[in-house]
């Protein structure tokens, strides 16, 4: 009899008793070891059961709570599965932050479990080993499991739905198709971008159509498709239309979520607090302007500076840093195993997944094998989606396990015997998924991005306002335009200066002056007081413990679409600083009579003509 090949070159014998042995007893040790760090964690991290009131843990915490007490929200804002189903019948059972830890430890061990087999189903036994290997011991998706957050959820959610994806390219049967989309309407309803595997589930359902029997039927297996992924949603949709009185999705966040990451002042990564005046701006108009048509407008005046946006926020994707949000590393110290063990960080698991990546090319695993493309389809899809908006430690951990399998895949054709000149393409292929992972995001931040965005945007940041973002007595009616040439403090690239010292600053501004008055606002941060002389005008500042921001009216005057400020600070007490962006370099900041590599950051607000 002919043996079942796989893209590895071994009998492809998944159902063997040792291989399904040896994965049960990893998923049992990644359930052990999240119960653990869990209950570690419950015991000795007050965020786990008791979160606070700014975070998102708070919330689902506090809606779950109303929901089982039959209090709904007069509109679901955040996708509602999580804490509209999941958790209120969690909840059902015992409210103990103990009993939510065990249930989510179980998804993370059924994560591994169907990681596991879906590599196996790919590429043999060896990779189904370490790719559950590498999901077991994967720090993020060990430390996230006992809070009040729904990515462990949705990263048992997608790796299932990949799981049932691979059984239905065997056999691409309508009850297969069914348990697919009601997976994907699950995971829909806990995070709606995950819309982006749709195109993936439709294609496989065409290329399969040739092997299925008579009785197959395309356009039916569609519909079932379609209606077991919208079905899950439907509830949730009637409700939300209902009360408000238009058709809506189960969800109405979407547009607040959209505007993060996609307005000239947003940051590509993380999320700022408080949030930027763009931003507040964008969503307080949302009815009368839709976030898509600011972009579109954005995007319009400035197609170079959008673009370059989108692309930060693709190599952020990648690379290993964990932007926190909610939770932090800190966090996870708290947990005794996590400070004496250290676990596989993220920029690992990319490594692999990407060497992973550049191994399936090399090897033409993507012409020979299509489950291997179908991966690779998932992920890219899930990262496009991620991209659209902002990236965060939290919207990546769903994907690991997936990027899991592409680096247990790799691992698995690495320890095997092979000649000199593949062993030397795996060297340089993981030479440059290190360089990918670590190097890339900060050889872009501090060396090119100041060139670049001295060309996509020589005017640094211009906004137009219908009303002032700050408080300004007696400010002139009608339009404003806000200015400044730095980037978001989450960026990084912010350096202190204090003390006293004069600064020439330049502002350019698209549209021309309607009065000789600006407001100047400056955040400072510190503790102290100083003098502070601009264009003539004085006034006397002082900064307390948490930071202040200066506002200040002042005279202006434009010259060929250039305000210029003069500027002394004098009479300085305590250890206060304003700060300076190393990610910015215009040539428009004169320290002490000096041109400096660096933009200072402040804003200047102004009064322009419609």
């Amino acid at each position: 009899m002919k043996k079942q090949r796989t893209f590895s070159g071994v009998s492809h014998r998944s159902s063997r008793k040792g291989g399904t042995v040896f994965l049960f007893l990893l998923t049992a040790a990644a359930f052990l070891l999240r119960l653990t760090v869990s209950f570690q964690l419950v015991k000795n991290d007050p965020a786990a059961a008791t979160p606070a009131l700014i975070t998102d843990m708070k919330t689902y915490q506090t809606l779950a709570l109303q929901i089982l007490q039959g209090e709904f929200p007069s509109v679901f804002y955040y996708q509602p599965f999580y804490y509209a189903v999941f958790l209120p019948l969690v909840m059902l059972v015992s409210k103990s932050c103990y009993f939510l830890a065990v249930v989510q430890s179980l998804l993370g061990a059924g994560v591994v479990w169907f990681c596991g087999c879906s590599a196996r189903l790919i590429a043999g036994r060896r990779s189904g080993y370490w790719s559950a290997f590498l999901c077991t011991f994967s720090a993020i998706l060990i430390y996230f499991t006992p809070y009040y957050l729904l990515e462990i959820l949705q990263a048992f959610w997608i790796t299932l739905l990949f799981y049932l994806t691979l059984r239905a390219w065997h056999k691409p049967c309508w009850s297969n198709w069914l348990w697919c989309g009601l997976v994907l309407g699950c995971s829909i309803l806990t995070r709606g971008n995950t819309w982006c595997f749709l195109p993936v589930l439709l294609g496989v359902m065409f290329l399969r159509k040739n092997i299925v029997s008579r009785k197959w039927n395309l356009a039916v297996s569609m519909v079932v498709l379609l209606v077991a992924i919208l079905l899950p949603q439907l509830p949730f949709s009637i409700y939300n239309s209902f009360r408000t009185g238009e058709l809506r999705g189960p969800s109405t966040a979407g547009n607040a979520v959209l505007a993060f990451g996609n307005n000239p002042e947003g940051a590509p990564a993380g999320l700022e607090i408080p949030y930027s005046a763009t931003y507040e701006l964008w969503l307080e108009h949302e009815k009368e302007i839709s976030i898509p048509k600011r972009m579109w407008e954005w995007f319009k005046e400035e197609p170079a500076a959008f673009l370059e946006q989108q692309f930060q926020k693709f190599i952020l994707f990648w690379d290993a840093t964990d932007h926190p949000n909610n939770i932090t590393e800190l966090n996870a110290l708290k947990s005794p195993l996590m400070q004496t063990f250290r676990f596989l960080p993220t920029g690992v698991i990319f490594v692999l997944a990407l060497a992973g990546l550049m191994n399936g090319f090399y090897r033409g695993y993507f012409r020979k094998r299509k489950k291997f493309l179908l991966l690779w389809s998932f992920i890219f899809l899930y990262a496009l989606s991620i991209i659209a908006f902002y990236i965060l430690a939290r919207f990546r951990l769903p994907i690991l396990p997936l990027l899991c399998i592409s680096g247990g895949i790799y691992l698995g054709s690495v320890f095997r015997k092979g000649p000199f000149k593949e062993r030397f393409h795996r060297i340089c292929m993981t030479a440059f998924a290190i360089f990918a992972v670590y190097g890339l995001c900060p050889l872009y931040a501090y060396v090119y991005e100041p060139i670049i965005t001295s060309w996509t945007r020589p005017a640094g940041v211009n906004v137009e306002f219908e009303k002032p973002p700050y408080k300004w007595q007696n400010a002139p009616g009608g339009n404003y335009l806000l200015v400044c040439d730095h980037t978001s403090a989450l960026k990084g690239g912010w350096i202190g200066m204090g003390d006293a010292m004069t600064m020439t600053k330049f502002f350019r501004i698209k549209k021309p002056l309607r009065t000789n008055r600006a407001l100047l606002s400056i955040p400072v941060f510190g503790y102290g007081s100083f003098l502070l002389s601009v264009n003539g005008v004085e006034k006397s500042c002082s900064v307390n413990s948490n930071g202040s921001r200066i506002l200040m009216e002042v005279p202006v005057q434009e010259r060929n679409g250039v305000i210029r400020l003069d500027m002394n600070f004098s009479h300085s007490t305590g250890n206060w600083s304003i700060a300076m962006d190393s990610r910015r370099n215009y040539g428009r900041t004169i320290l002490n009579d000096t041109p400096v590599p660096y933009e200072s950051v402040m804003f200047l607000l102004i009064p322009v003509e419609k």
